[in-house]
């Protein structure tokens, strides 16, 4: 009997040892590696394809991958992926991150932060497991002061001079070919693409690609890409999604003169035999650089970016080992760049800024206010029914006992009271304020970014959907910048993706708390404005028509820092326009004053006036992308597909669509050109740094460098013109901290002025370049400390030619 119970007891004690043990063995043994990047490098704030390898030596695996993705302090996404690996298998997956973020520098060196999670049996019910290898998406970090050249060519030899070249206003640059990626590694969505500021096609058949991965190209050009096209012998038929858009038609062979080269890049590096096609505009596109009429450089815009097309192959021999072809690649990238560079902060970048911007005012909901005299009201007339009235009532039918119940009775009937009226826009359902910001782009395509937050009338999770071009992100206020916090990302925000778009999940909501996503979208073609303008004589006239199927309110052309109000315009609806200016065209846009320096709104009016001025500077700081002025108009309908699944809330939208306006000028006597008629920008003389700007809608600056060159841009409205410049003055020089010259375009040489005003009154063309730039170039005589100053101020004088 004991020797039965103590063998029992033996292989009791043996099953509670080494059944953990089986079950350990019977259990996925996951190891996951991590690829990031193009080529294993990533732009701060941009987006970057993901590349990650998980392999099974356990048993069979079924659940979800978790990828957390911060994105600055209080935003971020976690990414939810299917995954099936079974035993012994390796899978490989491909993803797209829509921002990169540098987390040893964000969070303070708290790096080492989990940021890829296994659920088992799904992220929702499931259990999260332990895996080996990779815990975190690492890459090499840039932020958006390197440039980023990605070619596409059979032999990256083909394109050696891009090693030479220098590209404006980069501290480096990155040179990447897209064969060390290799083609099945290709991004299929724009974002991939995110950290290339060139792509260079060198006579490679991207219509072999598949159609999502031609798409993600034509995505990352429209959100400002710029996209350069080698000539070849079957150039349309090798560009595929591109074959519609380029800027050229190539006919026959011709030769080029290399002395025109040397002129555009400023080199002598060109001689001998250029070989070349014929070519021809296509509509629409506009020429960089001719040879006698037949154009060798050209560029079509699309969307935010551009399409820049030679009639030549810079691949082949022997264009390609001239000496000159550092100097054509880098006046070519100075030619083409984009124009907005939002500085070396990831705040600086539009899709963080939207939630710091229009999100903080889009989070004022109507309902937060109380009116402060009603209550006050209600509270003076609690005192005077409680004490005195109350008290003579009660004397006079002597009942004064009753005062202990009568009174604790009237306290929560007006406690109630004020509850309800507090309460009453909030319980009955959620609130959603949704504010966005869309261009009108030329092909008639809507881009931009919204904000929509949501006051939940209960507590839980709430699921909101976009298209496939529509991002989602989050906003996660609960995120503390002095912990690392982005381990629990995907417990507050978590996405889902899949062929018809994006689910995001904002989790664990609090009652009567506010929630908020943001994302840039893209729309096909709803409607435009269509703009009959003409300036004659500093006198504006003509009309604007309202060709969306929706009501705009609030119309206005935005000039420089000004509007000139339109008024109302119901759908097909037109405004005549009859305005006196101050200047002889119409300015290009600039941003607006900072709507956070006004008052505080005190009612429900100056809410939406709040909103408007938000959504107006946000256009102005980060989505100005021409140098034309602007139609604008708001709308109330919620033109961003974004949708609330399962809940059907109430909803404020306020759009804002922003269009630039192409004004026809009559010149028709002398006329001037005054300092804010025209853009100018300030890069140091290696072409790398900016002066810091001290203060808004200031000329005054803090410089850095010993040298800058000053460029000034002649309005559009001007190219073309026949008229004679009969003199160019440049004024406000401050001598005592620094020497300015001009550049001579023909000689190629900087003219020094004396004393703190140059003039010119002779030859004045000899100072303008084709496309109508006039450059000055200031040295400042401290080199060492650094000076603080303003600059130069340049006005133009000139008549209608006869």
């Amino acid at each position: 009997m004991w020797r039965k119970f103590a063998l029992f007891l033996v292989l009791l004690i043996g099953l509670i040892v080494f059944i953990p043990e089986v079950n350990a063995l019977a259990a996925p043994d996951l190891k996951v590696s991590v690829s990031a990047g193009i080529d294993g490098k990533a732009k701060e704030g941009k987006g970057a394809p993901i590349i990650i390898v998980i392999e099974n030596s356990g048993t069979a695996f079924s659940g979800d991958l978790v990828i957390d993705v911060p994105s600055y302090f209080t935003t971020g996404i976690g990414e939810a992926i299917p995954l099936d690996v079974g035993a012994g298998e390796t899978k490989t997956i491909s993803l797209v991150i829509p921002n990169m973020t540098d987390m040893n520098n964000m969070y303070g060196g708290m790096a080492n932060t989990k940021t890829i999670f296994l659920y088992e049996g799904g992220w929702e019910k499931g259990k999260e497991i332990v895996h080996k290898g990779a815990q975190k998406l690492t890459t090499t970090m840039y932020y958006d002061d390197s440039k980023f050249i990605v070619t596409f060519t059979d032999n990256p030899d083909r394109l050696g001079a891009l090693k030479n070249s220098r590209v404006l206003n980069a501290s480096t640059s990155q040179i990447i070919s897209a064969s060390k990626m290799g083609e099945p590694n290709f991004p299929e969505e724009a974002a991939g693409w995110g950290a290339a500021d060139f792509i260079i096609i060198d006579e490679y058949p991207l219509a072999d690609l598949s159609e999502r991965k031609q798409n993600a190209l034509l995505g990352w050009v429209r959100s400002g890409g710029i996209l350069v096209i080698g000539g070849s012998d079957n150039v349309k038929a090798e560009t595929g999604v591109f074959s519609d858009q380029l800027p050229l038609a190539l006919k026959g062979s011709t030769e080029a003169n290399p002395e025109v080269f040397n002129k555009w890049a400023g080199t002598k590096g060109f001689e001998g035999t250029i070989p070349s096609y014929l070519s021809e505009l296509n509509p629409g596109a506009l020429s960089l650089l001719e040879d006698e009429g037949n154009v060798l450089v050209a560029y079509s815009n699309l969307g935010q970016g551009k399409i820049v097309q030679t009639a030549f192959s810079f691949g082949d021999d022997p264009i390609a080992k001239m000496v000159g072809m550092p100097a054509f690649w880098g006046t070519l990238f100075d030619s083409t760049g984009r124009s907005n560079q939002w500085g070396h902060n990831p705040h600086d970048s539009p899709s963080n800024a939207i939630v710091h911007s229009v999100g903080s005012t889009n989070e004022l909901f109507p309902s937060f206010k109380v009116s402060a005299p009603l209550i006050f009201g209600i509270i003076i007339f609690y005192i005077i029914l409680i004490i005195p009235a109350l008290y003579l009532i009660l004397k006079r039918k002597d009942k004064r006992e009753y005062a202990w119940w009568i009174i604790p009775s009237i306290a929560i009937l007006a406690s109630i009271a004020i509850f309800a009226y507090g309460a009453k826009d909030r319980i009955g359902r959620a609130q959603i304020q949704h504010s966005a910001i869309l261009n009108v782009e030329q092909d008639g395509s809507l881009t931009g970014f919204y904000a929509e937050s949501i006051l939940t009338n209960k507590s839980g999770d709430f699921t909101f959907s976009a298209p496939t071009e529509t991002t989602l992100g989050a906003s996660l206020p609960n995120n503390d910048p002095f912990t690392s916090t982005q381990g629990i990302i995907h417990k507050k925000a978590i996405v889902e993706k899949d062929a018809a778009g994006t689910t995001m999940h904002l989790r664990n909501i609090g009652y009567w708390n506010v929630g908020t996503v943001f994302g840039e979208t893209r729309l096909e073609k709803q409607g435009n404005y269509a703009i009959q303008l003409n300036v004659t004589d500093k006198r504006l006239t003509g009309s604007v028509t309202n060709e969306f199927p929706f009501a705009l309110t609030d119309v206005a052309i935005w000039s420089g820092t000004k509007l000139i109000p339109i008024g109302d315009l119901g759908p097909g609806e037109t405004a005549q326009v009859d305005e006196t200016l101050k200047t002889s065209t119409l300015l290009p846009r600039k941003a607006m004053f900072n709507s956070y320096m006004n008052p505080a709104p005190v009612n429900m009016d100056d809410l939406t006036k709040m909103r408007k001025d938000s959504i107006l500077s946000f256009s102005g700081e980060y989505m100005n992308k021409t140098s034309s002025p602007a139609i604008i108009g708001y709308t109330d309908t919620q033109i961003v597909p974004i949708d609330l699944l399962k809940v059907k809330p109430s909803v404020s939208a306020l759009t804002i669509l922003v269009q630039p306006a192409v004004v026809d000028v009559t010149l028709t006597d002398a006329f001037t050109v005054e300092p804010e008629m025209m853009e100018m920008s300030m890069l140091s003389e290696d072409g790398q740094f900016q002066p810091d700007s001290q203060g808004y809608g200031t000329d005054e600056y803090y410089f850095n460098e010993p040298m800058y060159n000053q460029t000034w841009q002649l309005p559009e409205g001007l190219k073309g013109k026949n008229m004679k410049w009969t003199s160019l003055e440049l004024s406000k020089i401050q001598k005592q901290l620094y020497d300015v010259s001009l550049l001579n375009v023909r000689t190629g040489e900087f003219e020094q002025s004396e004393s703190g005003k140059l003039v010119k009154t002779e030859n004045i063309n000899d100072y303008i370049t084709p496309d109508g730039k006039v450059v000055v170039r200031i040295t400042f005589h401290d080199e060492k400390n650094g000076n603080q100053g303003r600059v130069p101020m340049l006005k133009l004088n000139g008549e209608v030619s006869q």
